[in-house]
């Protein structure tokens, strides 16, 4: 059974607690003390502002309520601590994970608050990327549709279906376990490589309007497929790929940041 609250603590705040449990808070007056453990009163600020950002009013109500979660978690974790729950192999190991994954964030975002991702960058990437297009020939996007069914056997009779001149539309909207089925089952425009490979090596080989000639299982689930129409590609303008840009080149510096580490370390 989890505890829950409606008020929000963030995750930073209780991976903090988790990962320094025991630390010294000297400098900050506390919010409160439990059995002699204190509870810093900045935990309090950060978490209201945590709060604020996701709509709550800063009131006397929700700071008096984030007390008590306080007050409870403290008093949650001293007494896994008796049961000597903290001491566990299992434990040690996630909580070693909890302050490694903390650890990433926080220099990753030092690392970008410092060196800001700039314009030149983005467009130096843009570049490569349509270079990189431009050099595979030309480029055909596919709209397709898809009806996602748990079994071979059920993707089977929604092709009979099919075949028998229901819309396909009207079967996604009530045989697909995709979110799609909202919209008839339509999933976009996308390149080849943009697809699960055991769907586009099917898709650039149909006639628009055309459904596959029979199911596709990808992972778990079978596919029955569309292809509703298909178009040469073009290159999105440099302002509308913005958002793919700052991602990819974020990943490019977390992967040359990683290098610099790797290169510099004795591992033996």
């Amino acid at each position: 059974m989890k505890f829950q609250s409606k008020w929000a603590v963030s995750a930073l705040g209780l991976a903090l607690s988790l990962c320094f449990a025991g630390a010294a808070f000297s400098a900050d007056a506390p919010l409160a003390v439990v059995n002699g453990v204190s509870i810093p009163a900045r935990l309090m600020a950060r978490n209201i502002e945590a709060n604020v950002a996701q709509g709550q009013k800063d009131t006397p109500e929700l700071r008096a309520a984030l007390r008590q979660e306080f007050i409870a978690r403290e008093l949650m974790v001293q007494e896994a601590q008796k049961r000597g729950l903290d001491k566990l192999p299992a434990t040690q190991d996630a909580l070693q994970g909890l302050r490694q994954n903390l650890m990433i964030e926080l220099l990753l975002n030092d690392e970008f608050t410092k060196n800001p991702v700039t314009e030149a960058e983005l467009k130096s990437e843009y570049e490569r990327q349509v270079k990189a297009l431009k050099s595979a020939g030309d480029l055909q996007q596919f709209q397709i549709s898809s009806i996602v069914l748990a079994s071979e056997a059920d993707a089977r009779s929604v092709m009979t279906a099919v075949r028998s001149g229901q819309a396909f539309d009207g079967l996604a909207k009530d045989r697909s376990m995709d979110p799609s089925k909202d919209k008839g089952g339509e999933l976009g425009w996308f390149l080849p490589d943009q697809i699960a490979p055991a769907i586009s090596n099917v898709v650039v080989n149909l006639a628009a309007g055309a459904v596959s000639a029979a199911p596709i299982q990808v992972g778990p689930y079978w596919h029955v497929v569309k292809l509703l129409a298909k178009r040469p590609y073009q290159v999105p303008g440099f302002e509308e790929s913005k958002n793919q840009l700052q991602t990819a080149v974020v990943q490019n510096r977390r992967m040359a940041l990683l290098k610099k580490l790797s290169d510099a370390a004795v591992v033996k």
